[in-house]
């Protein structure tokens, strides 16, 4: 018994990476390498929650896979239990420049939460992202994203958490869905897409 105890023990130090974190490049390589790969590969998840008078709503707002398909429940008032979600599919441009995006430093830096800049009166929302970064998951939740009022507030976002919200919208916007309309904000930002 302490004799496989032992073995188990030696095979477990055995598959564990030899440094707890591996470097930033290494996995911004892995997302970029997922593209186009013959798996099928969650590469984003956004799941966005309406809060006001009239209740809560959570819903995917997008789900972005390595074969450049995509999901997305197209109204707002949809719950993820309930509603099934409607697919598309991107370009093959679309797919590698949003996956730029997630491979960027910066973005993979970014902290796990950003709270309100300012106090709604009677409505909120969050979008909760979840990024597949090989074997852990980058988790960012941003509440009431308003970067015109952020700066205002003189607590501006991070061009990276601009970027990212913006490539999310932008790959959204494909489709016929009902969204905020974060053209103002996005327009600099916003993967840019062929005639």
């Amino acid at each position: 018994m302490r004799l496989c105890s032992i073995a188990v023990f030696g095979l477990l130090i055995a598959a564990s990476p030899s440094c707890p974190q591996q470097s930033r490049s290494r996995v911004a390589a892995n997302i970029t390498n997922d593209v186009g790969s013959s798996t099928r590969r969650l590469l984003l998840e956004v799941l966005q929650t309406d809060s006001g008078v009239g209740g809560t709503n959570r819903f995917a707002y997008l789900r972005m896979f390595s074969d450049g398909s995509v999901e997305y429940h197209p109204r707002r008032n949809q719950e993820l239990r309930r509603e099934r979600v409607s697919r598309g599919q991107i370009s093959e441009e679309e797919l590698e420049a949003t996956a730029k995006i997630l491979a960027r430093e910066d973005v993979a830096e970014l902290p796990s939460i950003f709270p309100s800049t300012y106090t709604p009166i009677d409505f909120y929302w969050t979008l909760d992202f979840t990024i597949s970064r090989n074997a852990q998951n980058q988790k960012i939740k941003v509440v009431n994203f308003y970067p015109a009022m952020a700066a205002q507030n003189k607590n501006p976002y991070p061009e990276a958490l601009v970027r990212l919200v913006c490539t999310a919208w932008s790959v959204r916007n494909d489709f016929p869905t009902q969204m905020p309309d974060l053209s103002g904000d996005c327009h600099r930002f916003a993967v840019k897409k062929s005639p």
